[in-house]
This record gives structure tokens, C-alpha cells and sequence, in this order.
């Protein structure tokens, strides 16, 4: 606001004394171009301008109050404002002759130069107390500035909450920090951050930790330069790293705690390592105990039942041919394959029950096997045809029995249920995998009902993550397409 006013009423004034001629309020005449007749706005200028002037002196010699100790410069600086006042006091009163000129103007020169030196060697215009009070006020960590003289010149009140018994004050002598740091403080730092205070800038930069009155505090001491790099002060900043210590223990000590519960853990993840390991164990165990009684179980059943009327059709075929004439050959032959195929079954079903089953698929192999199914329903009348790509490489055994049990199955649906004459089996490698396509001249089916067979197929597929589809037309032949992954 008082800017604004000191700006305006000198403009305000300054228009009228361009604007004379059509009012006459800041002088009336000009007698002989010498004495001029004064009007009411000069005299209210005049009024304005030595309020500023008396003011403003007053204030500049409080400030030089509190940095200056001795009384000449300040009585020099005082008389070299109030000389050309009070000549121009004097001129106004026609005390002093004006005769065409102006003694105020030459003596405000002087006045002017007086001013500017002392302004000089006082830093009157070192802007650092200004912006660095403002800088520094709202800053939790302690800032101290000192000027070139060791005086300081700026500080926030974070320094005495840091220090309380230190009550230190602006434009008190930078020794009293020092001292109080040499009697207070504790810490290899303390005398070496003491003499950076007193000391030139020289001394700069130094940071280091303290103990002060009981609290952990960080000191950092750096220059302050000016234009051309020249020395204006130092500025000290005090952080308290009290709770940041406190904070640090504590994370220690959970640390601790941490590396005591990891060490558990380990020991317990050990042990239960090692008890997952007996439970697997255990596992398999109780595992292979129930396939073994399954297996006899089955054995059992199987024995009893399948094996028994196996025997006994072999029995009553291998007497049925005893008693064929000699001329009955072709007959002779058939009952001969159908004895050959009952006792190969028999042989099957002993072998699976003891487990072995899989080991005849790894000494034979699938074309073998697929070669023996098509040999074994020539006397049938069924035609089975088995075509197997050259490229294909060698399939491990669990996939070659899954690949015999699906083409065994489809072959008997295709005789028991289509009546079919003959089954093409195609084999081939298929991006990274086995295609499987059985195909037979049945006489098909309108609609799919899944039995045990078609489900067995299935789940046989669906063990190695295949897939496979059945289809029929309604009229004329069965499809099975498998796809087994490799």
C-alpha cells in the first residue's frame, strides 16, 4: 500500500506542474525569471518530499545502529542527507538568494556521493539478509547465515529448537555459536566445525555429526559467494537426526528379529522338506500297495472267470478239431488260428496281471503289433489295412500302447457293430505330435452313443493332452481322427 502511495503522489504532483498553464496551482508567476510565485500544490509537494526525506534517514541510520559501533560515520552519513535539506529550507524561506540558481540540487550531488560510499562500505544493497530470511524461516532444519564481517546476519527459529539454550539473535557475533558448540557439543567434529564458524572462508566447506545437548545433530558448513566468486559469508545448517537415529536402531533391531525368524523358518522349511519327502515316499508306497492288491484282486476275478472260459473254449476248439475229417483243412486252419488267438489272449491276460505288458510293447514295437492285429482277423474276412509314415520317429512306449488300444477298439466296434470288411489305419507325425486316422466301411450310424470303448479312447488320449473325434455320415463307415502330442 505504501508503495503504491509514494509512487502516485510524486506522478500526481508532476502532472500538475505540466498542466500549470491551464490551472496555476503549482506556481502562480515568474517575476524577472528569477522569484517565483508558489502555488498550493508546491507547497504540498514540498511538505511530501522532506516526510520521505527525514523518514528514510531515520530509518537507514537505525540500520547502520546495528552494525556500525562508532558514532562518526553515523554523524557523517546524517549531516551529508540533512545539508541539502536544509538549504533548500533555507531557499524556500528566501533566506538564501536563489539569483538564477539552485544550491540544493549541487549540494544533493555531494550529498549523493557521501551516500553511495558509505552505502558501499556498509552493504547497504547485500541482498542476503532479505532473501535469505525468507528463504530460511519456514525450513524445519536450523540455518544460520554470517556475513563477511562474522555477524550474523539471517537465521530461522528451527536453530533454537535444535539448541534451546543458546537463544541466539540476529546480528549477534558468529562467536557466540562457536562458543557454545566448544562447551556444548560433543564429537570428533566439534572443535573443527567451531573454527569454520571463526574462521575465514577458508575453513569451508566442513560437515560432520554432533551431539548436542543429548540430540545427534548434522552440521554442514558452506560459502556464500557473490559476483566474481567473491566472499560474502557462510551459511551453517543444523539437522536434527535424532528420530533418523532413532528410526535406524529400530530397523536394526527388527533386522535382527528378521534374521533370527529367517533362520527358523529355514530350519522348519528344511523340515518340512523332509517330511513332504517321507509323505511321497509314503505316497508311492501305499500306492504301488494298492495296485498290488487291486492286481490281485483282479487276478482273482480274471482267473476265475475270463481265464477260465478261455480255457475252456481252447478245450472245446482243440476237441472240435480232433474230430474234423482229414479232407476238412480250411475248417482245420480256422480253428487252429481261433486256438492260436484264444491262448495269445490267455497269455495277455497272465502277462497284465503280472505287470509285464508294457515290457512286450518296448521289445516289439507298434508295427509289429498293429502287423500281428491285421494277421490275426485274416481268417475273420476282415481286411485290415496299416499304413505308417517313414518319418515317423520313435514313439515311447506308453504312447504306442495308447495308439494299440485305440486301433484294437475301433477294429472290434467295426466288425461287432458296422459289420464292416475292411479298416484302413493311418498313421503319420503332425506338427510335433501323431495323427491317427482309422476309417473302416461299416455301415455306420445316425447317431454316436459313447460306450466303454469310445470313452476309453478318451481318456486315453486326454492322458498325453490329445484330442480325438468320432464320426459317421448315418449311412456308410465310422471315423476315429486321435491327435497324441510328442
Amino acid at each position: 500500500m505504501y508503495k503504491y502511495i509514494i509512487i502516485l503522489f510524486p506522478a500526481v504532483c508532476y502532472a500538475f506542474l505540466l498542466t500549470n498553464e491551464f490551472h496555476r496551482l503549482f506556481y502562480k508567476e515568474v517575476i524577472f525569471g528569477i522569484r517565483m510565485v508558489r502555488g498550493p500544490v508546491f507547497w504540498i509537494h514540498t511538505v511530501e518530499s522532506y516526510f520521505c526525506i527525514i523518514t528514510g534517514t531515520v530509518v537507514l541510520i537505525n540500520r547502520l545502529r546495528k552494525v556500525e559501533k562508532s558514532l562518526d560515520k553515523k554523524v557523517l552519513f546524517a549531516l551529508s542527507l540533512f545539508i541539502p535539506l536544509t538549504a533548500n529550507i533555507l531557499m524556500l524561506a528566501d533566506v538564501l538568494p536563489i539569483r538564477g540558481f539552485d544550491v540544493t540540487a549541487q549540494l544533493l550531488l555531494v550529498t549523493l556521493v557521501i551516500t553511495g560510499v558509505v552505502v558501499y562500505q556498509k552493504k547497504f544493497l547485500n541482498l542476503i539478509p532479505v532473501a535469505a530470511r525468507h528463504f530460511i524461516e519456514n525450513m524445519s532444519d536450523g540455518i544460520v547465515i554470517i556475513d563477511n564481517e562474522n555477524t550474523i546476519v539471517g537465521l530461522n527459529d528451527a536453530v533454537n529448537w535444535i539448541m534451546p539454550e543458546l537463544k541466539l539473535n540476529i546480528y549477534d557475533s558468529a562467536v557466540k555459536l562457536s562458543e557454545y558448540i566448544r562447551n556444548s557439543a560433543d564429537g570428533e567434529m566439534r572443535d573443527k566445525v567451531a573454527d569454520a564458524i571463526e574462521l575465514p572462508a577458508e575453513a569451508c566447506p566442513v560437515k560432520g555429526n554432533l551431539e548436542i545437548a543429548g540430540v545427534n545433530v548434522s552440521v554442514e558448513i558452506g560459502v556464500l559467494r557473490g559476483f566474481n566468486q567473491s566472499f560474502n559469508g557462510k551459511i551453517v545448517i543444523f539437522e536434527d537426526r535424532s528420530e533418523e537415529h532413532k528410526l535406524l536402531n529400530e530397523i536394526k533391531n527388527k533386522n535382527i528379529l528378521l534374521t533370527h525368524v529367517n533362520e527358523r523358518l529355514l530350519q522348519v522349511n528344511k523340515m518340512l522338506s523332509e517330511a513332504n519327502h517321507r509323505l511321497e515316499q509314503y505316497s508311492r508306497t501305499a500306492e504301488e500297495l494298492a495296485v498290488a492288491r487291486e492286481r490281485n484282486r483282479m487276478g482273482r476275478e480274471v482267473h476265475d472267470t475270463v481265464g477260465h472260459t478261455l480255457t475252456l473254449l481252447i478245450a472245446m476248439a482243440e476237441n472240435i478239431r480232433s474230430k474234423l475229417q482229414d479232407e476238412q483243412e480250411e475248417l482245420k486252419k480256422m480253428i487252429d488260428k481261433s486256438i492260436e488267438i484264444s491262448k495269445e489272449a490267455l497269455n495277455d491276460i497272465r502277462n497284465y496281471l503280472k505287470g509285464q505288458y508294457a515290457g512286450s510293447f518296448k521289445n516289439t514295437g507298434l508295427d509289429e503289433w498293429l502287423k500281428d492285429l491285421s494277421n490275426d482277423h485274416i481268417a475273420s474276412g476282415v481286411k485290415i489295412d496299416v499304413s505308417i509314415d517313414e518319418s515317423l520317429s520313435e514313439i515311447d512306449t506308453a504312447r504306442a500302447m495308447a495308439i494299440y488300444r485305440i486301433c484294437q477298439e475301433s477294429v472290434t466296434n467295426a466288425i461287432r457293430h458296422g459289420h464292416a470288411k475292411t479298416v484302413n489305419i493311418i498313421i503319420k507325425s503332425n506338427s510335433g505330435g501323431i495323427k491317427l486316422y482309422i476309417i473302416d466301411d461299416g455301415k455306420g450310424c445316425s447317431e454316436i452313443v459313447k460306450g466303454y470303448g469310445l470313452t476309453g479312447m478318451e481318456e486315453r488320449v486326454a492322458r498325453f493332452g490329445g484330442t480325438i473325434s468320432f464320426g459317421s455320415d448315418g449311412e456308410n463307415g465310422f471315423s476315429v481322427i486321435a491327435y497324441i502330442p510328442v
